[in-house]
């Protein structure tokens, strides 16, 4: 008998590749192969799930690093879903995001755009899917030193997201 090992099937879309985040909070959206545009559209009774994956080119000292799920009503007021914070000063980090088709909460929007999420921790709402999702993000980073020559020290981003519907 022969083993067999399955090739792994591609599931998910990309949102974001190895896209570096900046000293102030923006969309993640983008790299080379993305072919979705944000914000991502959601129909009525969708769930999310997203793998991020940070990770840091070099070694620094300090890093503070936070990247958001949002969701709106196509109104532009954005709600946060699901957050991470990362401190790691090398290497790469993955989270898993996963919300929609929840449960009652109820919740006040308190974090301003470009504050870093209070408490310093990763953490989620429990909310159904609004009309549009999209990812932000944001890193302050301190001192360091690039991994090769001229290639600047970075934290970035590579997100994969799935919408996944009722059964």
């Amino acid at each position: 008998m022969a083993n067999i090992i399955p090739t792994a099937g591609t599931d998910g879309i990309a949102y974001a590749i190895a896209v570096p985040l900046t000293s102030t909070e923006a969309d993640l959206n983008g790299g080379t192969g993305v072919e979705i545009t944000a914000p991502i559209p959601t129909t009525f009774g969708q769930a999310v799930a997203a793998v991020i994956q940070l990770s840091i080119n070099g070694i620094i000292t300090g890093n503070s690093t936070y990247v958001v799920l949002q969701m709106d009503m196509g109104d532009g007021v954005w709600i946060d879903m699901n957050w991470l914070f990362w401190t790691q000063t090398q290497g790469t980090a993955t989270f898993v995001f996963s919300n929609g088709v929840a449960g009652a909460n109820t919740i006040q929007q308190s974090r301003l755009a470009g504050s870093v999420p209070n408490p310093q921790a990763s953490g989620s709402n429990a909310l159904a899917l609004g009309g549009r999702l999209r990812f932000v993000g944001r890193t302050q980073m301190t001192g360091g030193s690039s991994s090769a020559p001229g290639v600047s020290t970075a934290v970035r981003a590579t997100i994969r997201y799935k919408l996944l519907g009722l059964r």
